[in-house]
């Protein structure tokens, strides 16, 4: 088998490649969404205005996949110009043409007015070129000839692979390791950059549109198109069904493909003797959505049951200052400089062998590589019941034979269960040591990467033939 990468970047600033490709993959590529803007072509572009917001709109409001095919004709027939004194030029619709010419503006307009006439039209103007932008972007980048075309996300990875797909008359799979429709409302929740203007208290039935609205609209729609169009639906977990489910995935396309870890590179790892103190270790991104701050609070419940213990908050600082800043502030408020250390990125096999206890604090996951590499490593794991993190720890339901558990679970955003959860494992030898061998047996009956590539290879070749 051959592949090709499709990059999906927010615009088209160059970018620094970080992994080298292996020799199957035979052509690299990105798929800016917001490309350098261009002056428009002359002329107004011979579009169907309104069958383009018509389209838009549906799409927008139901997520109707012959809406896609729609838009997905628009953007790819040559069309003329209307140009003086001259015959129309026809030529294929550009980005400019679809997201910048007088037609975008009929369309705007169309979509705005139907969508959410409450909302602030400057408001929901910046939100159509945003999006719209994206998906124009999708529709008219060129597309690698494949057979298959495998979206790791829905989003415009998933609306992407079905454009490709129905231009090649290929097959389509999607794969989520977390929901993107539930992370991009996490995102939209929170966003300090969209202001409501609609003011609806606490009225439940007020059915008035926001900005912040149609933002997650289209993000369902994009799934729901993904979904219909694709031959395969998988996902890390089976919890995870539900919320594709929701959004229109068929059942007879749906099936679990785990993460796998290559387990041979874990052998050998031995575990220094005589430590100087206890070590608990949090590997991840210092940025909200693995809730370091928690992670810091629960160290302080830790510290006033284990004076001396150590922990390591394992991963790279740069990519949310503020947020870092923040939690070093925490630090030091708590009187913690004793015992919390940010290390910055390490190679994590010659961490893990120091670390007692793997902690998790995480308020949204998937499948958490860091429990699979601490299985892996022998190391017991407190998680926050978030993603697959129980199935992971405890062992799906019904399992054969069952392992026994491979840590503690406790709520999310809940210091004090996770400190008393990480004490447990520290202050019981025999437990520690039990869990950590359960987690191990676990990851490589389920969780090896041979397992899950020969998985992705089986439906590789059924879908080719």
């Amino acid at each position: 088998m051959t592949f090709a990468i499709v990059a999906i970047t927010a615009d088209d600033q160059p970018r620094e490649t970080k992994y080298s490709l292996p020799d199957n993959v035979i052509d690299f590529r990105t798929l800016p969404l917001m490309p350098r803007p261009r002056r428009l072509r002359m002329g107004r572009p011979k579009i169907e205005g309104a069958a383009y917001g018509d389209a838009l709109t549906q799409l927008w409001s139901s997520g109707d996949p012959n809406a896609f095919d729609t838009l997905c004709d628009l953007a790819l027939t040559p069309v003329g110009r209307e140009l003086p004194a001259s015959p129309w030029h026809a030529s294929q619709p550009d980005h400019a043409d679809l997201v910048s010419s007088a037609v975008a503006w009929d369309a705007i307009k169309n979509c705005t007015r139907r969508l959410a006439p409450e909302a602030s039209f400057s408001d929901a103007f910046w939100a159509w070129r945003t999006l719209v932008g994206g998906l124009i972007s999708v529709l008219t980048a060129p597309v690698p000839e494949a057979r298959i075309y495998h979206a790791i996300s829905t989003g415009y990875a998933g609306l992407y692979a079905a454009r490709a797909a129905r231009q090649m008359n290929a097959q389509t799979v999607i794969t989520e390791h977390g929901i993107y429709t539930n992370e991009r409302r996490i995102d939209l929740v929170v966003a300090d950059w969209l202001e409501d203007r609609v003011h609806k208290g606490f009225a439940l039935e007020d059915t008035r549109r926001e900005v912040r609205d149609l933002w997650k609209d289209m993000f369902d729609a994009f799934a729901r198109v993904a979904y219909a169009r694709a031959d395969r639906i998988t996902t890390l977990y089976s919890a995870n069904q539900s919320f594709q489910r929701a959004l229109g995935a068929k059942e007879d396309r749906m099936a679990v493909i785990p993460n796998g870890i290559m387990l041979e590179k874990f052998a050998g790892l031995e575990r220094p003797s005589n430590k100087p103190r206890p070590v608990v270790g949090l590997i991840g991104r210092v940025v909200p959505i693995k809730d370091i701050e928690a992670c810091i609070r629960t160290a302080a419940v830790i510290r006033d049951t284990v004076p001396d213990v150590e922990v390591l908050i394992i991963g790279p600082t740069d990519e949310d200052p503020i947020y870092f800043a923040s939690c070093q502030r925490r630090v030091l408020e708590l009187g913690l400089e004793n015992t919390v250390r940010f290390t910055g990125k390490l190679n994590i096999f010659e961490i893990l062998p120091s670390l007692d206890v793997m902690l998790l604090t995480s308020i949204s996951e998937a499948q958490p590589l860091v429990l699979l590499e601490a299985g892996a490593a022998g190391i017991p794991c407190v998680a926050t019941d978030v993603g697959s993190c129980r199935e992971i720890l405890e062992g799906a339901t019904g399992e054969t034979p069952s392992l026994g558990r491979g840590g503690l679970i406790a709520p999310p955003m809940d210091p004090a269960a996770l400190g008393a959860a990480v004490i447990r494992l520290l202050s019981d030898e025999k437990l520690r040591t039990t869990c950590g061998a359960n987690l191990r047996a676990r990851v490589e009956q389920r969780y090896s990467s041979e397992i899950s590539s020969g998985a992705y290879a089986a439906m590789y070749r059924e879908l080719a033939a």
